[in-house]
């Protein structure tokens, strides 16, 4: 196990303790916001960085990032906004021990989309910077799942933002 492995495992720490307390209803809302708000982000991150343009100053690439992150945290908001509602429901239902098992894999997963894109963006500035060596990253048994997991899921992020693989 390198060190890469090491920093990727305390990343989901808290994602354990999270799913145990919030259960499964909150993680598939979150899993769901992260992957609608990706993906809404990229459908319209150029209309709202055309938007943007006119009171913001900045390069294209920068306004379609600010634009992308937006809207990402405002879906993420409004579908956490909308959680709490369903939650509240379903606190009728006392599921117990299964809601906290089950958010504890779906908050694994949640976290695992969220390194994953994480690792996307690093990969990107460590093309160009050169931070950490391929052998070291590839060396780890944990960052090449989680960069093609993210790769799968999100495969326009690419696009988007000019990333490589």
């Amino acid at each position: 196990m390198s060190i890469v492995d090491i920093i990727l495992l305390i990343c989901f720490i808290p994602a354990v303790v999270q799913g145990f307390r919030k259960g499964f209803i909150s993680q598939v809302i979150a899993i769901v916001s992260i992957i609608l708000g990706a993906w809404l982000s990229f459908r319209f991150a150029s209309a709202v960085s055309e938007w943007l343009a006119q009171y913001i100053q900045g390069s294209e690439q920068i306004l379609k990032l600010i634009a992308f992150a937006l809207i990402l945290i405002a879906v993420i908001a409004g579908l956490a906004l909308l959680g709490k509602l369903i939650e509240g429901t379903f606190k009728l239902v006392m599921l117990g021990w299964l809601n906290r098992l089950l958010g504890v894999l779906f908050s694994l997963l949640k976290a695992g989309l969220i390194v994953g894109l994480i690792i996307m963006a690093f990969c990107s500035l460590n093309n160009t910077f050169g931070f950490v060596s391929e052998e070291t990253l590839n060396g780890s048994v944990l960052f090449p799942p989680l960069k093609d997991l993210a790769y799968t899921v999100f495969p326009y992020l690419k696009e988007l933002l000019f990333w490589n693989k």
